[in-house]
């Protein structure tokens, strides 16, 4: 039986979090420009000086591991307005269907609540991403409007999906 393992990635995961995070951007770019016929135009490399807005204080990075191996990234970064954004969250292809996403995605939801105390959690979605979709409804996530903060440039906005979640903050 595998084991899986959620925890804050800590600079010392640099490696693996940026590995992770530009194979995401590498797929989901491609992946745009396969479905909507135009690139983006952005960069999939990640750098370590971009981590730094997902770090403490201003945000959480977090690190699935199967078998020890890094499978799955997801990062928060604070809004503004006291909302947290979920931002990045891939899982490696060979581990989907293991469960991955969701307990990264209730890891996070429960830090955002418990140690973060913020009331909601946003994040967009490209249109094509349709299995994150379902996942996020399940966890009670609603489609809104684009938000302030969000990194989606207004002319592409429409390709895009926007959630919500308000959480029950313990007082």
């Amino acid at each position: 039986m595998s084991e899986l393992r959620i925890r804050e990635a800590s600079p010392s995961d640099d490696d693996a979090v940026l590995g992770l995070m530009t194979e995401y951007m590498t797929w989901a770019l491609a992946t745009f420009e396969q479905t909507y016929g135009f690139a983006m135009g952005a960069a999939p490399e990640h750098t370590a000086d971009a981590l730094r807005a997902f770090r403490r204080p201003s945000g959480v990075v977090a690190l699935a591991e199967l078998d020890g191996s890094p499978a799955g990234v997801a990062a928060l970064r604070l809004q503004t307005d006291g909302a947290v954004e979920l931002k990045r969250m891939f899982v490696r292809p060979e581990h989907r269907g293991a469960h991955v996403g969701s307990a990264m995605l209730d890891w996070l939801l429960e830090l955002s609540r418990d140690e973060l105390r913020a009331s909601v959690v946003r994040l967009d979605s490209n249109r094509f991403m349709r299995a994150a979709h379902r996942l996020y409804a399940s966890r009670g996530f609603v489609e809104r409007a684009p938000y302030d903060g969000s990194e989606i440039p207004a002319d592409l906005q429409h390709l895009w999906r926007f959630y919500e979640l308000r959480l029950r903050v313990a007082s």
